[in-house]
């Protein structure tokens, strides 16, 4: 029953997300702008913007002056004759390369001309006085405004086919400011020069934006972007799927993503994507559990270090390998194992890299049992993660650790009994203890890898596939300490308030119950925490260079 909730749920989301993308890539977005226009169309002609106009108007610009001649030249350059045979060349262009929408979009956006003149003509609306009558730009009825239509078309047609190639989503925003930057250049000109009122002007892009819009829906937006996805692409494709497991929260532009994610494999000859998206109530675990039901040979894991931590956990012992999108504040796995912070780089290397077999750490405690591949704690660490601001982390990223850190600057200490067990080195074997003792500390930290954010490396002999987990007690008597325990984190040895160890088991238990974290998210409270390393349990795609193993080492419990 479960089963079927979910697929039904899967095809659901799947219709609202293309509901969702069609919206975004023009279908009916044509319908607003036509309403739109219409209705600033009919308060011109009852003469409601007058006022407007009348206040808006400029002092007469001497037409030999400095300014007045950059801002003609910019009025001929961006003139709709001019502007609409640079679309007509290019639908030829596009015709030539079998892009058969794109060219129908471009050849519809040419009506642009045609409608505004006709619209210019019934409207009948008189330009206001200027000195730059004698200019080419003067001819004809003022609204809407013909440089305005013809600038917004091609503006807007642009960016949005720009959006289909992978950019970053810095560049697409760039893009977008340099056609509303063109656009506004234009309308300013007019207006600057008394060519045209703002009324004319404001119609102008309204009716621009209707046009292109329309455009791009009769030439199927859709399908323009997946064919020019397709250019150069393999012929033949590989009996492949992979399915990705994304937060949306971690995402600016989820359509851009989308783009970025089909269009890699697509190249890669792989089969669609299957999209599998988080919930507030729900990390990535069933989601994951989705993905393996459906038979995938890959699940890519897009979010934080908790969507990273749930697909892990639910793909240990599974033999389907994981690979990371990381867009996290930490992405510290993604860090200790070298994978490209760049989503275009990761993507790449997701589906043609080499595979690592780490560990996974199951930990047991008071509530429940769960897996974790990066770190966990007790006591300071899970403080101080349960403190920082979500939304801060948005703004200044791992600063917000610090902001939390600095509001735990006095923890409360804590008594913990740790045993080890599994210790190599003194002989025992898994399940027996080598060592038990009691102390007094802030933190006890556990981890699977080496470095956490900003590069620091807190576990100077841990390997995500030595089988082992690695143990930080922290328990500085007074402030001045502090010092010591740094000064022995950056050089990696043990000191006074400072102990690392390790141990293929390890159980902490403390009098009273601890707050406790499992990569970075706070879960809880517990008297008893139990880790065990589960070796070589997931395999992750990396970078060649990361597949080599590190020794074992470490200092052991006394």
């Amino acid at each position: 029953m479960s089963a079927r909730l979910g697929t039904f749920n899967d095809r659901l989301a799947g219709v609202a997300d293309r509901l969702r993308r069609r919206w975004e890539l023009g279908y009916g977005a044509w319908i607003l702008g036509a309403l739109a226009f219409a209705a600033w169309t009919v308060l011109v002609r009852t003469g409601l913007t007058d006022r407007l106009d009348a206040a808006l108007t400029v002092p007469m610009l001497p037409p030999r002056s400095g300014r007045g001649q950059v801002l003609e030249a910019i009025s001929l350059l961006t003139h709709p004759v001019l502007i609409y045979t640079a679309i007509a060349a290019a639908a030829v262009v596009t015709y030539q390369q079998r892009m058969r929408r794109l060219s129908t979009a471009l050849t519809t956006s040419l009506l642009g001309l045609p409608l505004q003149i006709a619209i210019a003509t019934w409207i009948d609306h008189a330009r206001p006085s200027s000195a730059f009558a004698d200019s080419l730009s003067y001819r004809g009825f003022a609204y809407p405004a013909g440089h305005a239509v013809a600038m917004t078309v091609a503006a807007w047609v642009l960016v949005t086919l720009t959006r289909a190639h992978r950019r970053p989503t810095s560049q697409v925003r760039l893009w977008r400011l340099a056609g509303v930057v063109a656009v506004a250049v234009t309308c300013a000109g007019q207006w600057a020069m008394g060519l045209q009122s703002v009324s004319d002007l404001i119609g102008g892009v309204l009716l621009g934006a209707t046009v292109a819009t329309f455009s791009l829906s009769v030439g199927g937006t859709e399908e323009i972007l997946a064919s020019w996805a397709h250019i150069g692409l393999p012929s033949t494709t590989v009996d492949k799927r992979a399915a990705i497991v994304y937060n949306p929260t971690k995402f600016d532009d989820l359509s851009l993503l989308r783009r970025r994610v089909e269009s890699e494999v697509l190249a890669a000859g792989w089969q669609p994507t299957l999209w599998l998206e988080t919930a507030p109530d729900d990390v990535g675990h069933e989601q994951t559990r989705r993905a393996l039901a459906a038979g995938v040979d890959l699940v890519l894991a897009a979010g934080g270090d908790g969507t990273v931590r749930a697909v892990s956990s639910e793909l240990a012992g599974s033999g389907v390998p994981m690979a990371l999108l990381p867009t996290g504040t930490g992405n510290l796995l993604a860090r200790n194992l070298q994978v490209p912070l760049d989503t275009d780089a990761a993507l790449r290397l997701a589906l043609s890299g080499p595979t690592r077999a780490i560990d996974v750490v199951r930990c047991t405690w008071d509530g429940g049992t769960e897996r974790f591949v990066v770190m966990a704690g007790l006591g300071l660490d899970a403080r101080i993660m349960a403190d920082t601001s979500e939304d801060l982390k948005k703004v200044i990223r791992s600063g917000a650790y610090v902001v939390a850190a600095v509001q735990n600057a006095v923890p409360d200490p804590f008594t913990v009994r740790v045993e080890l067990d599994g210790d190599e080195d003194s002989g025992t074997g898994a399940g027996t203890p080598a060592a038990s003792a009691e102390h007094r500390v802030v933190m006890a930290l556990l981890g699977n890898v080496g470095t956490i954010t900003g590069g620091m490396t807190i576990f100077p002999h841990a390997a995500p596939d030595d089988g082992r987990v690695d143990l930080l007690l922290t328990g500085p008597n007074r402030i001045t300490d502090w010092a010591k325990v740094g000064a022995g984190l950056l050089i990696g040895q043990d000191v006074d308030g400072l102990s690392h160890h390790q141990a293929r088991r390890l159980t902490l238990t403390t009098p009273e119950p601890v707050p406790f974290e499992l990569d970075g998210d706070p879960v809880g409270r517990t008297r008893k925490l139990v880790a065990e390393a589960e070796p070589a349990a997931l395999r992750v795609v990396v970078p060649p260079a990361s597949t080599s193993h590190r020794q074992r080492g470490g200092t052991h419990l006394d």
